[in-house]
């Protein structure tokens, strides 16, 4: 998202930017003379709201795409990109490291008491709106702007898969893999193999689970960590459709990405996936079982319905078991 910005920043040379990155941010795609970069390291990081308020004047915009709000009052008008669901949510941790629900306690409760400090919130799908706003956070400063730059002229595709799926996704437990995973296996059991790319990190709890369940049950599951943007790209143009299970997604860039492509999306019935897209099948992400029968509808597979007997003959059935 950092990156859609600075791409609009090559074209806005009259305006001047003030870049506040992590060293790790490859910028050298976005040098011009109005974008200036100041790198900070994580150990720096308190110290950018000084450095920030040497910087602005009345007429400077503050845009935060950060996790944390300002913990300062700035001279200028300050925007605060929400896309943490975590702070504003009482969703269930479970299943996240320890140390991970401990961060995330205290950035939520940092950052309801510091979001006073930001004049305007931006989200990105109404889910988030409406949560800010059951925290009484006045409506007139919540603002609900998605944005999402691609170019895909240049991008080379694979060859098509007619089975093909895949789901871009990091490897938390709200992302929902376990039960994609066991659709999987209920598609399998049905000698029904289409082939499952994701994308997360090797080597993790979740990656280990999901080579044994490929092992055991011979799923086409394939694990590809660590896609360079090119050859994910080539992905979303090879396989058949992009499938979405997530719980909650503060935006969902996939989604928006497959739709550039003209892939079909296959994905949770949930807000969050119908304030962005028109998906061609849906499913109740807590089911293996529908996501299944989601796979098999756009798959053109037929499914076997239960037969409703009249209860005579369900009486004499019974007798079978006698």
């Amino acid at each position: 998202m950092l990156d859609d910005l600075l791409t609009a920043a090559l074209d806005l040379t009259d305006v001047q930017f003030h870049v506040f990155t992590d060293p790790r941010h490859d910028h050298s795609p976005y040098l011009a003379e109005n974008i200036h970069y100041h790198e900070t390291t994580k150990s720096k990081r308190l110290f950018v709201d000084g450095k920030i308020t040497d910087l602005v004047d009345p007429d400077t915009i503050v845009l935060n795409i950060g996790d944390m709000p300002p913990f300062r009052r700035h001279a200028c008008t300050v925007i605060q990109f929400l896309m943490n669901r975590y702070f504003i949510d009482d969703y269930s941790m479970k299943g996240l490291p320890l140390l991970v629900r401990l961060r995330l306690t205290l950035q939520k409760w940092a950052f309801r008491i510091y979001l006073k400090n930001a004049d305007q919130y931006f989200v990105q799908n109404m889910v988030m709106k409406d949560l800010l706003l059951k925290l009484d956070y006045p409506d007139e400063k919540v603002r609900v702007i998605p944005y999402k730059n691609i170019d895909i002229s240049m991008i080379p595709g694979g060859q098509a898969e007619p089975d093909g799926f895949l789901y871009v996704a990091s490897d938390e437990p709200h992302k929902n893999h376990i039960n994609l995973v066991k659709a999987w296996k209920l598609l399998g059991d049905e000698g029904i193999r289409p082939t499952l790319y994701l994308t997360i990190d090797d080597g993790t709890e979740l990656y280990w689970y999901i080579e044994a369940q490929v092992q055991e049950y011979g799923l086409d599951i394939r694990v590809k960590p660590a896609l360079p943007r090119e050859k994910l790209f080539g992905h979303y143009r090879k396989v058949k459709a992009l499938i979405y299970p997530s719980f909650f997604e503060c935006f969902g860039i996939p989604m928006i990405e497959a739709l550039n492509f003209g892939l079909p999306v296959i994905a949770a019935e949930l807000d969050y996936v119908r304030d962005l897209i028109e998906p061609v099948e849906t499913f109740d992400p807590a089911s293996p079982r529908s996501i299944a029968r989601a796979v098999k509808r756009f798959l053109g597979t037929s499914d076997d319905r239960l037969e409703v007997l009249p209860a005579k003959e369900f009486i004499l059935e019974l007798e079978k078991y006698a």
